[in-house]
């Protein structure tokens, strides 16, 4: 069986409600001197980290995801955890807590995040050469930027196709930085944003950033998606969904379908619409790993969506999982 390796950090991630706008709070004019505190509404305390949420995904379409990444023994995993994710390559910090992200939403949907770091400074003490499985496809996201030059380094040379996922880890790279990683990585995914800040901090124009990769997925929010490369530009189309719990994790959704379904094949324009529907999903609970999927109406959904049938004979014989935790 060949695996998705997901290298990222781990966190505990406090996830916070506001039942008001940030805007209503943070005027221009005081900027220069802010000073703003927001009464929280709601709190729930979730252990997992994105890449966990990755691996889940993954999980949810018949594959086991191999992580790296670094954590403190503060850190617990469940058994379902245990026995369908692959755990053997977790480096356990002996001085230093599991990260922490502290996310506070809006009722607009807007973000304010912060993130300490603590083990995942130690994350660079394990290696993609360690690892004995067989590996299709690997991502390598937000971490500390040695670990991610790396690991990208270490998948380079063993031939491993490689998404270079940098998110808000861009901040942390300079120039040669990212140099070094559109030489290691075969495709680049972030949002329009961190994409500006790619072109700004490396100084190359777009044109010259896309003939760098195979593949450059820009997420566009509103407008969902486009796949770039030397030739063409595909913009995939938004799906409008009425039912939005949470939001938080439609991103990390999407980039396990992506890998998943790459993986299995498709071609981009069949996988992109099927990432983007996918991902509807994640958005109808609270929580990053309390959704499931339903073969059949996946199916009626996405002829109804797209206008054309799909063939999921990959998905083998499930017709529903349901993770009971």
């Amino acid at each position: 069986m060949w695996n998705i390796l997901v290298s990222w950090s781990t966190a505990y991630d406090y996830i916070m409600d506001y039942k008001d706008k940030f805007q209503n709070h943070i005027k221009a004019e005081n900027i220069p001197k802010l000073s703003v505190s927001f009464l929280i509404d709601e709190l729930k305390k979730e252990r997992w980290g994105t890449w966990l949420n990755i691996a889940y995904n993954i999980w949810l379409l018949w594959n086991r995801a191999i992580l790296l990444s670094g954590v403190w023994k503060d850190f617990e995993f469940d058994d379902f955890l245990k026995e369908n994710i692959n755990l053997n390559y977790i480096y356990r910090s002996k001085d230093l807590f599991s990260s922490g992200w502290y996310i506070t939403n809006d009722i607009a949907w807007n973000q304010i995040t912060a993130f300490y770091p603590w083990a995942m400074n130690e994350s660079d003490k394990v290696c993609v050469k360690w690892i004995d499985e067989k590996i299709s496809y690997a991502i390598v996201s937000p971490n500390k930027k040695e670990t991610m030059l790396m690991h990208m380094k270490e998948l380079k040379n063993l031939w491993i196709r490689t998404f270079f996922d940098p998110g808000q880890a861009i901040f942390t790279m300079n120039k040669q930085d990212l140099l070094e990683s559109m030489h290691y990585s075969d495709y680049l995914i972030v949002n329009d944003y961190e994409f500006n800040l790619f072109k700004d901090i490396s100084w190359l124009e777009k044109e010259e950033i896309i003939k760098s990769f195979e593949k450059v997925i820009i997420t566009m929010w509103d407008k969902w998606s486009v796949i770039i490369d030397d030739s063409s530009e595909e913009y995939i189309p938004p799906v409008i969904n009425h039912k939005v719990v949470d939001p938080t994790w439609a991103w990390d959704a999407y980039r396990a379908w992506l890998l998943r379904w790459l993986d299995l094949w498709y071609n981009w324009l069949t996988s992109a619409n099927i990432w983007t529907l996918l991902a509807s999903y994640s958005v109808w609970s609270y929580g990053a790993q309390n959704h499931f999927i339903e073969k059949k109406y996946f199916q009626k959904w996405f002829e109804e969506e797209f206008g054309t049938e799909i063939n999921l004979d990959l998905w083998r014989e499930h017709e529903v999982l349901l993770l009971e935790k």
